[in-house]
């Protein structure tokens, strides 16, 4: 199973104007891979995931499930699509109706998609979930507000693999929690993905958090893609200004190397989503900005293998990092 978004748009109409929320954004996933989608909050990374599972209807552009294209499939085939691709929500108390209980949650999915015969087969299912996900059969009976931050999340990744799908949605799966359930949490969806061989996009503004999931790295800023490689690449070496502030972002644990980092500062704001600026979209904020990026605006090239960055300058800017980075494949 291949997942390939190509030229993904989602515009929104509002008093005000148009909403860019998605702006051309493509990628391919292979099976078994995850490819962590990084970018600050507003950026598309939520509206991309959205589209990707048909909860928001795209503008334009293609979602292809093996060469299907389904982002604009009805009845049976987009029936059939959402049993290929399930999502996990990034609040798991507000993505749970808190007048089900954890079995009735679970047995609901299993009887809407006819999964199961009877009662039996149900409780056996919903027992067997619970199980690979880390819980006991006795939580079945809780309700929502019965159970921690992480152990709701992991009846949301529950109730997403009940379909058995090929490719799974994680929209920022541990934000919302505490940090000591964070690592817990993360080991298991690393382990589900290996066991089961599921195709993961994983959204996080964090790109120290993805970096430990991902087998590529897509940046994301203002509805376009920035910067697309291997994870190595991209968060220790990346070829992208805004990437490197993302990088630089994300605290050294070692408080001499902290002090002896150079890092890529960012001023001002993440522009409006209505009147984006004219020719680079990350212009207005990079600290290397020259007159041909406020007219001119740069498409993704290759510039190592496997790996693309939409900037006018980057062979002049990281020079030895490229030289290093076209000897490796992303």
């Amino acid at each position: 199973m291949t997942l390939v978004v190509e030229d993904l748009v989602k515009h929104f109409r509002t008093r005000d104007g148009i909403v860019r929320a998605v702006d051309g954004v493509s990628f391919t996933v292979e099976r078994g891979q995850t490819l962590g989608l990084v970018g600050e909050s507003g950026c598309g990374k939520s509206t991309t995931a959205r589209m990707l599972v048909r909860l928001d209807q795209p503008t334009s552009g293609r979602i292809l499930l093996d060469g299907e294209d389904v982002a604009f499939a009805r009845g049976a085939t987009l029936s059939k699509l959402r049993g290929r691709i399930q999502m996990v929500f990034q609040d798991p108390y507000a993505s749970l109706d808190p007048r089900l209980t954890v079995g009735q949650t679970l047995g609901e999915v299993l009887t809407v998609r006819r999964m199961v015969d009877g009662d039996a087969q149900r409780r056996t299912r919903v027992n067997e979930l619970l199980e690979m996900v880390g819980m006991t059969a006795s939580v079945a009976g809780r309700y929502p507000h019965q159970l921690s931050g992480g152990q709701r999340q992991r009846v949301g990744i529950a109730r997403a693999l009940a379909v058995e799908p090929e490719v799974m949605v994680l929209d920022e799966p541990v934000s919302a929690l505490d940090v000591s359930v964070r690592a817990e949490v993360m080991n298991l969806l690393t382990r589900l993905r290996d066991e089961l061989g599921l195709t993961y996009v994983f959204i996080s503004h964090d790109l120290g958090m993805v970096r430990h999931i991902s087998d590529r790295i897509a940046v994301m800023y203002l509805g376009r893609v920035l910067e697309i490689g291997g994870w190595r690449a991209l968060s220790d070496d990346p070829l992208h200004p805004y990437t490197r502030s993302l990088r630089d972002a994300v605290p050294v644990p070692d408080p001499e190397l902290e002090a002896q980092r150079q890092v890529v500062e960012l001023g001002g704001e993440v522009p409006d989503a209505i009147n984006p600026p004219a020719g680079c979209l990350f212009h207005t904020r990079c600290p290397y900005v020259e007159d041909r990026c406020r007219v001119e605006t740069p498409t993704l090239r290759e510039l190592a293998p496997r790996h693309q960055v939409a900037c006018h300058f980057s062979e002049r800017l990281f020079p030895d990092v490229l030289a290093e980075a076209q000897q490796v494949s992303g």
